[in-house]
């Protein structure tokens, strides 16, 4: 069975660290400006409570300058680990900081013992689509959701953690 490009070493050059709470305001200002600052402060102290309890992980991605452009977080369900609220800024898109923070997510997956990783986006965005197609996730079910602005479609990716070796 072949690697996937999601279970590679992420490229050593993308500098990612653990969320702190001090990340909240960063993050608020570079990437999530229309949410109220208390709902990314509040989504930052579940996915530290996560890692604390062994459920999840949450990463940042830094600039060299050491300034955060970018999330992630993973989350352990009863039946796979999901990717969620990815986001890079977008000067940072393209240069392969959404692959680097997948790769270290679906490790961390793989080590919770996952069987299975699940990522959603929403069908308007093809760019995510593409690049969560291109590190080896499959289609699998789509849920009308709000991300935002509304409901709308949202596909979930899935990618089979059995049998499969990280690189």
């Amino acid at each position: 069975m072949k690697t996937l490009l999601a279970l590679h070493s992420p490229d050593p050059a993308v500098m990612v660290r653990p969320v702190r709470l001090t990340d909240a305001e960063p993050l608020h200002a570079r990437c999530w400006p229309s949410r109220p600052f208390a709902a990314v402060y509040n989504l930052l102290s579940r996915t530290i409570r996560n890692a604390a309890d062994g459920r999840g992980l949450g990463l940042v991605v830094l600039d060299d300058e050491g300034e955060v452009q970018g999330y992630g977080q993973t989350a352990l369900w009863p039946t796979c680990a999901e990717i969620s609220d990815l986001v890079v800024t977008e000067a940072y898109r393209g240069r392969g900081f959404g692959t680097a923070l997948i790769q270290h997510l679906a490790r961390e997956a793989a080590r919770l013992q996952a069987p299975a990783i699940e990522i959603g986006a929403a069908l308007s965005n093809p760019r995510a689509l593409a690049l969560y197609r291109r590190l080896g996730f499959e289609d699998s079910h789509t849920l009308m959701l709000n991300v935002g602005q509304g409901k709308e479609a949202v596909l979930f990716l899935r990618l089979e953690l059995r049998g499969r070796r990280l690189e």
